[in-house]
């Protein structure tokens, strides 16, 4: 019996110290780096936002003129998309959770004609949302969903703070493959640049050389402190490793339009 204890008592103290040893190199691990702690700590608050915009094409005057002949083309063009008159666009972006008050900051161009929202969560949980406020000359827009469990607050970084050449880590969903991280520097600030999202030419803006692809619009840009330093809007389709962010001081104006 005696025998018994002392051989439970020593498997326990071996289990402990294998347990301390694995934890232990776990923390201390140089692959642990400042990019790993940033995305475990906001990756969860950046989501997958998919939009429907249904359009009803009969409602249009000339359908009842034409509607035949534009139903049997539409048919062959759009295929599933199209059904008796409707056509249904479905879209897929990025978006980022501010807070647990369920406010969700993402593009304009993302969200702006979409007739249903709906926010993918880190953890595949799917919630319906709302758009708040647009400011399509910033492509911005802030979306309300009811989050069922809280998240943790995000912090923003101040543009004039940020430094060229520090390392950037980008957070989207790129082609619909949700939490894809990417990492780059700063390539430069208050740059311009001319897209077909923006009412205009898109001003103010950061560059950086982080992978943005098709399906990044609204996601993180974070700095190694975890702030967000912007949100990911474009990316330059005949160069390579040129893409663009919307600092997060507009972010910041955008929100207080809304107290």
């Amino acid at each position: 019996m005696k025998r018994t204890h002392i051989l439970g008592v020593f498997v326990f103290l071996a289990v402990c110290l294998l347990t301390s040893a694995c934890t232990f190199k776990t923390i201390t691990s140089a692959r642990v780096t400042p990019v790993v702690r940033v995305v475990r700590a906001y990756a969860p608050a950046v989501v997958n936002i998919r939009t429907e915009n249904v359009v009803d094409l009969k409602r249009l005057p000339e359908w009842g003129q034409y509607g035949a002949q534009l139903d049997a083309f539409l048919k062959r063009y759009y295929g599933e998309m199209y059904s008796e008159g409707v056509l249904q666009y479905k879209s897929l972006g990025s978006g980022v959770i501010l807070g647990t008050d369920g406010l969700i900051v993402t593009n304009a161009h993302v969200v702006q004609k979409a007739t249903e929202i709906y926010v993918v969560l880190n953890d595949g949980a799917i919630v319906q949302a709302r758009v708040v406020k647009v400011s399509p000359a910033d492509d911005l827009a802030i979306i309300k969903a009811q989050l069922p469990y809280p998240v943790k607050e995000i912090r923003f970084g101040d543009i004039r703070d940020l430094m060229i050449g520090e390392t950037v880590i980008a957070i989207g969903d790129p082609l619909g493959l949700e939490n894809s991280v990417t990492v780059g520097v700063v390539s430069g600030k208050d740059r311009a640049f001319a897209s077909a999202e923006c009412e205009y030419t898109c001003s103010g803006l950061i560059q950086t050389d982080a992978s943005i692809n098709p399906g990044n619009s609204g996601g993180a840009l974070l700095n190694l402190d975890g702030e967000l330093v912007g949100i990911n809007v474009a990316v330059v389709q005949d160069a390579q490793n040129i893409g663009f962010a919307i600092p997060a001081v507009k972010i910041i104006r955008l929100l207080a339009e809304l107290e």
